[in-house]
């Protein structure tokens, strides 16, 4: 199957992946968290102008912050509706979950996976590091609660941690285990979308998971007291 895949739920991504053989046709990665919009055009063009024509679209769909977040699922549904091939979601921690299953055989156990959610709060789960499957989230929170927070879901065995998140509060969710592996990328989360398929499981509809309200929010309607 020939995945076209995207996430903007941190720096955006976009690939063209065969599923069947592993080979990533085309992928491209943006270093900046913020420029999803001017990115993910171009991006996409690039990438479709491989010989190879996609059967079906996956987007992450986070949690992730906003407005970056809809840009990917946007352009998800858009290629989709352009091409009359469906469209399917897939938590995008799920990407870094996989790249740590394909990348770093040796480890066992449960990882903690930690993204930039803003507001100095982080976005987190638990994956599984045999088969990437999710074991518990995903959650929002401020770093001095995510031990808590994994206490009461029983969740105190992490055998490693990784993601964006581990970078940027080091002193209170301790370092990264893995600090190559920071974004989810999008060749990766078409990699993790095969898995459940071929597991029987189904994908989600592109609907964002925020677990939170947006950052900007529309200006309450207020009448004027003037006659």
């Amino acid at each position: 199957m020939i995945i076209l895949s995207i996430d903007t739920s941190q720096a955006a991504s976009v690939a063209l992946v065969d599923t069947e053989s592993g080979a990533v046709l085309a992928a491209l990665q943006a270093d900046d968290q913020r420029r999803h919009v001017e990115f993910i055009g171009p991006a996409l063009a690039k990438v479709l102008a491989h010989s190879a024509r996609p059967d079906l679209v996956v987007t992450g769909i986070g949690p992730g912050p906003f407005t970056g977040l809809r840009v990917g699922i946007a352009a998800a549904i858009a290629v989709g509706q352009a091409r009359g091939i469906p469209v399917r979601g897939l938590l995008s921690q799920a990407a870094l979950a996989e790249e740590l299953r394909r990348t770093n055989t040796q480890t066992k156990g449960p990882v903690l996976i930690a993204a930039d959610a803003r507001r100095k709060e982080v976005y987190f789960s638990v994956y599984e590091s045999c088969d990437a499957s999710l074991r518990a989230g995903p959650f929002v929170a401020k770093p001095t609660e995510v031990d808590g927070v994994l206490a009461a879901e029983g969740q105190t065995d992490i055998s490693g941690r990784l993601g964006r998140g581990f970078l940027l509060y080091p002193e209170v969710l301790g370092q990264s285990s893995f600090p190559a592996i920071v974004d989810p990328r999008a060749e990766y989360l078409a990699f993790a979308a095969a898995s459940e398929i071929t597991a029987g499981r189904e994908l989600a509809e592109p609907v964002p998971e925020y677990l939170r309200e947006p950052d900007a929010k529309s200006t309450p309607v207020r009448e004027s007291t003037l006659k």
